[in-house]
């Protein structure tokens, strides 16, 4: 168990969740303020915090509200809140704190017109990074200041000075020789740590974040400015992911900025030709393309193409319509299904929608064959897990096939189990190929196919088996045998 000590106590960390673990976002700890002591004020940037008094006799000061606590009180901080803690008892103020980082990614850009990346971030500026009361500067590729938030803490505004309310010359917001191309951090002369974010579009920076400004309690000095508050190693990790979250909202954002007016120059031009349905369609296996490729927020895309939708309806192209819709239902079902297993009914109606948009880019040359059997369609399964086998066909095995291409489905028992055969005619793998692709599978390397025996393994531990099998005649199968559990069996579906 990890201890840091402070000027006003100490903290007992009992979990820190691991940054490389997307699973992970907890933080638990016993924060001990000593009798006589006070946690200074400070603002909860990046995370909302559920406090639980074990023992002792405290006041919380919330946002300017105090609340008087005793051992058996509930206490919740949600984030952007200044906090402050007051032990008034004769023993230890014990505490359990449970803290979880704020996650950005909510966003109301209907209607907004943003030209350019300092009309972006103005936006987001007003909907998420005010309400945190985060100290945030934000600047464009050539260090032009594009935002500087007035939450700064007032040690900084004591020592560095503002200059009409802002830190122009502070050394910690001027380009440092690192490589600003890379996410690092530093500390200023004055002993605070401030975290450095480029923010990376396509490859190109296009702008930084510095943020930060904290004092932490892990450094292990002496805190001599009572208008400091020691960070906790939880809340700094918390507060670094934070503006990574910014950063890559940013990125989305400008992202769709670009794509919306692409999407408008677009149909300017289609408006112009006679040929209106078929450019339409063509417009539509384009973008339908970058918007496949194009690594941005599912939102973003959802209301991207309901906007082509209604242009597809106004323009009778019933059959780009329903292309649309499928592809909307895609997005629809990614965004809706919060757990991480689902019925095998939902995923392959998920896979056959995908299907229908390659028979759009394949038409006749495409030929889909189902075998399911319904008996099994409530059976559970992890969520996303056959797209990407039926997709690899498109990527590897019809890459270079000439001949009609032809993909079959088919579910079944085999042994107990439920048996899921995805099956096409591209290219013949040789044995020596097979034992490539089987390797890969199982090397966890965290892409392609390993992925989804990744998924498979933590769903079903080793009670499963995912096989490839090639010939000449039945050319490539890839085999899933997976154990029958009910949907209803016990799980938070």
């Amino acid at each position: 168990m990890k201890i840091q000590r402070t000027e006003w106590g100490y903290i007992e960390w009992r979990h820190i969740h691991d940054e490389n673990d997307k699973k992970q976002l907890m933080d638990i700890r016993i924060s001990i303020v000593l009798p006589g002591k006070s946690q200074p004020k400070h603002t909860h940037y990046s995370e909302e915090q559920m406090l639980y008094v074990i023992s002792g006799e405290g006041v919380h000061v919330i946002n300017g509200n105090k609340k008087h606590v005793k051992a058996g009180d509930f206490v919740y901080i949600d984030g952007g809140a200044t906090h402050e803690t007051h032990n008034i008892g004769e023993v230890p103020l014990r505490e359990l704190l449970v803290s979880n980082p704020v996650i950005v990614n909510n966003y109301d850009y209907e209607g907004q017109k943003l030209d350019g990346l300092k009309s972006i971030i103005e936006t987001i500026q007003t909907q998420f990074i005010e309400p945190l009361n985060i100290p945030i500067t934000i600047y464009d590729s050539s260090w032009n200041l594009l935002l500087q938030t007035k939450c700064f803490n007032n040690y900084c505004i004591r020592t560095c000075g503002l200059l009409n309310g802002r830190f122009k010359y502070c050394e910690c917001l001027t380009p440092k020789n690192n490589s600003e191309d890379e996410q690092y951090s530093f500390k200023c002369s004055h002993g605070l740590t401030i975290y450095h974010i480029p923010i990376i579009y396509e490859g190109d920076i296009i702008g930084y974040i510095r943020g930060g400004h904290i004092l932490l309690a892990s450094d292990g000095k002496k805190n001599d400015h009572k208008d400091i508050y020691d960070t906790p190693t939880g809340t700094a990790i918390s507060i670094n992911r934070l503006l990574i979250q910014i950063a890559k909202s940013i990125v989305n954002y400008y992202g769709f900025t670009n794509l919306r007016n692409e999407v408008q120059e677009k149909n300017m031009a289609i408006e112009k030709t006679s040929k209106l349905g078929e450019e339409l369609k063509n417009n539509l296996i384009k973008e339908k393309e970058k918007v496949t490729n194009l690594k941005i927020n599912h939102h973003f895309l959802f209301n991207t193409l309901n906007s082509m939708a209604s242009m597809a309806l106004e323009n009778d192209c019933f059959d780009l319509y329903s292309a649309i819709i499928d592809l909307s239902k895609l997005f629809r079902y990614t965004m809706k299904v919060e757990s991480e297993f689902t019925e095998l009914e939902k995923e392959i109606d998920y896979v056959k929608k995908y299907l229908n948009l390659q028979k759009i880019r394949y038409g006749d040359e495409l030929e889909i064959e189902y075998d399911l059997d319904e008996t099994y369609n409530n059976i559970r399964v992890p969520f996303n897990f056959l797209q990407p086998i039926v997709e690899n066909a498109f990527v590897h095995g019809f890459k270079d096939s000439v001949d009609k291409k032809k993909m079959k489905i088919s579910t079944g028992l085999y042994k107990g189990r439920l048996r899921i055969v995805v099956k096409n005619n591209g290219s013949y793998l040789s044995d020596h190929d097979v034992c490539v692709v089987i390797q890969k599978i199982h090397s966890n390397s965290g892409h392609g196919l390993s992925l989804i025996h990744n998924k498979l393994q933590f769903a079903f531990g080793n009670n499963f088996k995912m096989d490839v099998i090639s010939n000449e005649k039945d050319q490539t199968n890839f085999i899933l045998d997976i154990p029958i559990i009910n949907i209803t069996k016990n799980y938070n579906l």
